[in-house]
C-alpha cells in the first residue's frame, strides 16, 4: 500500500478513536454534572425529579455523540475506498472482448460421460499434467516439482529440475513446474517447466540436459512462462511461452492485464537455438503438430480459440475461435484421427468471470491489488474436453462437460493420445 494511502488510512482511525474519547470524556462531564446537580437538587425536591434530570443528561449526551460518531464512521470508510483506489496497481491493463459464449448445446451439453471415469494412482500425485503414455509406463508432472514414472501402481520420482522448498505456488519459481511433455523418437523424454525451460531426460537413469534455458531470451524478449511442445519429425521442438512479464505462479494477472505477449518459439536441436515463430497471444497454451506435420496447432487460453500456424509457409491463423471454454492442452488422437482440447474453465453466458471481466480494464485494475486473495478457478463449473476434427472447417464431434456436482478430475488439461515410443 502506498504512503498515501496509509496515511489516509491512519488519519481515519485517529480520527474515529478521538470521537470515542471525546464521547468517554463528555460521559463523565455529564455524570459528574447530574450528581452535582441532583445533591443540590435534593435540598429542594424529591428523588424522582433527580432521576428524571438524570435520564435527560443521557438522553441529550447520547444525541450529541451518535452523530459525530456515524460521521466519523464514513469519512474513515471513504478514506480507505479512496485509499485503495488510489493505490499503485501492479498493471496496466487494457480492454479485450470477448464473443458471447455459445449455447451449451448439442455437442457441448452437459453429460455424466466422467461418472465411468476409473481414477487411477488416486492420492498418489499433487497435480498432475501433460501425460505421456510409453508402453506400460505413464509420465506426468506434477506440482511438487517432480516428473514422474508410474508403472504398475507404483510411482518413481523421476527427476526434478528445482529445489525446495516445494508445494506450493508461492515457491514454483524455485521448484519448479514440469508442464508439456512429449517422448522423442529416441526414447528419451522432453520436458517444459515453466519456470527453468526445456530438458531432455533419460527415462532410465533420471539424468537430464537442459537444451533451453529461460534466462535466455527469445527476439529480444523475456521467457517468463514455458508451457507446452510438441516435436516435428526432424527433431525440432515446438513449445508455447504463455507471457513474457508474468511467471505461472501469477498466472492471473496474465488475464487482469490482457496484454499479449503470448508466443510460439521452436527449438533446433541442429544449431541449438531458439526462433520466434508467432507472437501477439494472449495466453499462449496447448501445442500439437497437425496430422500431415506441417502446421502447428497453439492454443490462446484466455481469448478461447486455437491457432493454425503454417511451418512451410509462416503464417498463421484462427483454426477455431469462440469456444465453449478457455483452451488448455491439445492432443492427437490416432484412433479417432481427431483432437482433443481439454478446458481449464467453461464458458457459460451470464456465469463466465473472465467474459464479465474482459471489456472492464478499469476493475481488473482494481482487481490486481488484491490478487493473492482472489483465484480464477473459483469459476471453475464443469470439467471439460471436446474432441474436433477439421478438413477445411473445424467441427466439434463431441465433449466430455461433466456436471460441477461429480469430479471425476480437478481439471481436464488434455486427452491421452496412447501412443508407443522406442525405449533405451
Amino acid at each position: 500500500m502506498s504512503s498515501l494511502c496509509l496515511l489516509v488510512l491512519h488519519w481515519g482511525i485517529n480520527h474515529i478513536w478521538s470521537i470515542v474519547k471525546k464521547r468517554k470524556l463528555r460521559k463523565t462531564m455529564a455524570t459528574r454534572d447530574v450528581r452535582q446537580r441532583s445533591f443540590h437538587k435534593s435540598l429542594k425536591t424529591d428523588e424522582n425529579k433527580s432521576s428524571e434530570v438524570e435520564e435527560e443528561q443521557k438522553s441529550s449526551s447520547s444525541q450529541r455523540w451518535a452523530g459525530p460518531f456515524f460521521i466519523a464512521l464514513a469519512v474513515s470508510i471513504v478514506a480507505m475506498v479512496v485509499g485503495f483506489i488510489i493505490m499503485p496497481s501492479p498493471i496496466d491493463p487494457v480492454e479485450f472482448v470477448l464473443p458471447e459464449p455459445p449455447n451449451l448445446t448439442g455437442p457441448f451439453e452437459p453429460n455424466d460421460i466422467l461418472k465411468h471415469a476409473e481414477r487411477i494412482y488416486a492420492g498418489k500425485l499433487n497435480g498432475p499434467e501433460s501425460i505421456v503414455v510409453d508402453g506400460d509406463h505413464i509420465y506426468v508432472g506434477t506440482a511438487d516439482g517432480w516428473v514422474n514414472d508410474l508403472h504398475k501402481g507404483d510411482v518413481r520420482k523421476l527427476v526434478r529440475f528445482g529445489k525446495e522448498p516445494c508445494g506450493g505456488f508461492e515457491n514454483e519459481n524455485t521448484c519448479g513446474r514440469p508442464l508439456g511433455m512429449r517422448m522423442d523418437k529416441n526414447g528419451f523424454l522432453i520436458v517444459a517447466d515453466a519456470y527453468y525451460g526445456l530438458f531432455q531426460v533419460n527415462v532410465a537413469t533420471g539424468d537430464y540436459v537442459q537444451l533451453f534455458s529461460s534466462a535466455t531470451p527469445v527476439n529480444g524478449k523475456q521467457v517468463k512462462f514455458v508451457n507446452d511442445l510438441d516435436i516435428g519429425p526432424d527433431g525440432k521442438i515446438y513449445f508455447s511461452h504463455s507471457n513474457s512479464k508474468w511467471q505461472r505462479n501469477q498466472f492471473p494477472m496474465i488475464f487482469l492485464e490482457g496484454r499479449s505477449s503470448g508466443r510460439l518459439l521452436v527449438y533446433d536441436p541442429q544449431s541449438e537455438a531458439v526462433s520466434e515463430l508467432m507472437d501477439g497471444l494472449l495466453f499462449a497454451n496447448g501445442v500439437q503438430l497437425t496430422k500431415d506435420k506441417n502446421s502447428v496447432l497453439v492454443s490462446d487460453t484466455f481469448k478461447s480459440r486455437v491457432w493454425k500456424y503454417d511451418i512451410k509457409t509462416g503464417k498463421a491463423s484462427i483454426l477455431v475461435d469462440n469456444l465453449p471454454g478457455f483452451p488448455d492442452n491439445i492432443r492427437y488422437s490416432k484412433s479417432t484421427g481427431t483432437y482433443w482440447i481439454g478446458f481449464a474453465l467453461v464458458r457459460e453466458k451470464g456465469a463466465s468471470l473472465i467474459d464479465a471481466l474482459a471489456p472492464r480494464p478499469w476493475l481488473r485494475k482494481q482487481l490486481a491489488k488484491v490478487e493473492k486473495e482472489i483465484s480464477l478457478h473459483h469459476s471453475l463449473n464443469f470439467d471439460t474436453s471436446i474432441d474436433f476434427s477439421f478438413d477445411g472447417v473445424p467441427t466439434i464431434i463431441n465433449s466430455v462437460l461433466s456436471s460441477f456436482n461429480f469430479k471425476a478430475l480437478a481439471a481436464i488439461h488434455e486427452e491421452i493420445a496412447f501412443t508407443h515410443s522406442p525405449r533405451d
